[in-house]
């Protein structure tokens, strides 16, 4: 049974004010929502449509409160990861299993890519985040960068080479050397002849660039097409087995170094709760 005098006592305010409030929604309506016969109080058929109609605004309305909080909560949402090819050889996929173990029911969506379409990709918005190598070149406005680490380079070569011997390569042993040298650069435009800091310039007209995978460019260094020069997260784990020797280069004190960068404003509330896992 429907009675303004109920209702008003369920809201704690006076019965003349829910009248009132009725009375305004007619009018701002231009329809008459209640019919009063006999001292009784019933819908007509456009309260009817009223009355239903909130009732459904009212619903999906708790339900995307529920939702929101779901997801500041982390139990809920989506989470776009891009990482660099071979980093999965680095602690990035016991983050991900971690944050995967914690918040099940968060989708992750983890794209693997390049080092320059990682960064365009990132700026356009279409990854949360993105585990990337830390780089001059690759500059990221109103982003926030945590270090993940920093790794010393080695050269890679056959058990028989003549370098396969030394506990540390020099860069003077490797100037007459053909280098076969794991590069994001390779493709971009003006960047062919930028130094590479962890080579003397003067090792740069020896060498063979390429963005291949670790894989490839280990199978080239199988096969005599030269000596490879790459970072330590490069070679935590190859997925091959190859007979080959790493020896460590003296880069002069440099070292790659590998970044996780992210929205400095917290776009996707998510993302604070994937940081405490890495």
């Amino acid at each position: 049974t429907l009675s303004f005098s109920e209702a008003s006592k369920q809201l704690f305010i006076s019965q003349s004010a829910v009248t009132q409030q009725i009375r305004n929604l007619e009018q701002e309506l231009g329809v008459t929502l209640f019919a009063r016969k006999n001292r009784r109080l019933t819908l007509t058929d456009a309260g009817r449509v009223f009355a239903g109609e909130a009732r459904g605004i009212i619903a999906r309305t708790e339900d995307a409160v529920e939702r929101v909080r779901a997801v500041q909560n982390g139990k809920t949402g989506t989470l776009d990861v891009g990482y660099l090819k071979n980093i999965e050889m680095s602690r990035f996929p016991k983050s991900v299993q971690s944050f995967h173990e914690k918040y099940p029911g968060v989708n992750l969506n983890l794209s693997r890519d390049n080092a320059i379409e990682l960064r365009s990709k990132f700026l356009s918005g279409k990854y949360d985040l993105i585990f990337q190598v830390e780089h001059e070149m690759l500059s990221y406005p109103g982003a926030a960068c945590r270090q993940l680490g920093k790794y010393d380079y080695y050269v890679v070569v056959p058990p028989k080479h003549p370098l396969a011997a030394r506990e540390r390569v020099k860069q003077s042993d490797l100037k007459e050397v053909p280098l076969i040298i794991h590069d994001f650069q390779r493709g971009v435009p003006g960047t062919a002849q930028l130094p590479r800091r962890y080579l003397d310039p003067e090792l740069m007209g020896n060498s063979i660039i390429t963005d291949d995978d670790t894989e490839t460019i280990l199978l080239m260094v199988a096969a005599g097409a030269g000596v490879a020069v790459l970072p330590e997260f490069d070679l935590f784990k190859p997925q091959i087995n190859l007979n080959l020797v790493y020896l460590p280069l003296d880069t002069h004190g440099y070292q790659a170094s590998l970044c996780l960068y992210y929205a400095a404003d917290y776009a996707n509330p998510l993302i604070p709760l994937f940081l405490e896992e890495v």
